[in-house]
């Protein structure tokens, strides 16, 4: 498998622009004998609605036709995918409840593949799709080919859920004095404890408190803790 040489996969991590991140994502699944790759990011941002995003190389064809008859809302895969790190399978058990669902992929070549997830301590959730048209999957494959897809799975999250938080939602730029307050905010302690702590004055750390809200665009001192930990900060 020539694109699953350290040389190629050194390329992959090193990859900054999510569009040529994907395509060679989507050139090691084709060495895996898939024919596509998709993957779902679910972000949740602070004080923002969830954000879904979509990378696949899919048919046109498919993608419009899931987008217009709003598949998304009723996949199971994505609903099953939620609950599990294990590789969910695709079989026609798993699409009983919506066979019109496995008709209309089995149309454009979407029929025989599976699905892994993974999670980040943010809550953020990447799931990626690895299938072909012909050609049923097996136990065995999953077994060989089941750490490939989960290190894939991985990679793209961490690069691409990071590049689109940031889009979503900048990472506010805290100071050293800033972080420090938030820090201790958070602990629980009050204005007036953090400013012994610190040294500082009561109204100083009520400043800083203050500028990291607005900072945050948050709505108050828990939102601004909660966007904090959200992005990493804390």
């Amino acid at each position: 498998m020539p694109y699953w040489k350290s040389e190629t996969i050194q390329l992959l991590l090193e990859e900054r622009d999510p569009k040529k991140l994907f395509d060679q994502a989507a050139d090691m699944a084709q060495a895996l004998d898939m024919d596509y790759l998709g993957l779902t990011l679910h972000l949740h941002i602070a004080a923002h609605s969830p954000q879904v995003v979509l990378y696949n190389n899919y048919p046109p064809e498919w993608n419009t036709r899931y987008q217009q008859g709003n598949f998304f809302t009723i996949d199971p895969i994505v609903a099953k995918c939620h609950k599990t790190l294990k590789p969910l399978v695709w079989n026609d058990e798993l699409f009983r409840e919506v066979p019109h669902l496995r008709e209309a992929a089995t149309q454009h070549g979407i029929t025989h593949g599976w699905t892994q997830s993974v999670f980040d301590q943010r809550h953020n959730e990447s799931q990626l799709s690895v299938c072909r048209g012909s050609g049923a999957v097996g136990v065995e494959e999953v077994y060989e080919k089941g750490s490939l897809v989960m290190w894939l799975c991985s990679t793209l999250h961490a690069a691409l859920s990071e590049y689109h938080l940031e889009k979503f939602s900048p990472t506010p730029h805290l100071s050293e004095r800033e972080l420090e307050v938030l820090k201790w905010s958070a602990a629980g302690k009050t204005a007036s404890d953090v400013a012994t702590i610190l040294s500082l004055s009561t109204s100083t750390v009520n400043f800083h408190i203050r500028s990291v809200i607005g900072k945050t665009n948050a709505a108050n001192k828990a939102g601004a803790i909660a966007i904090a930990a959200l992005r990493g900060l804390l």
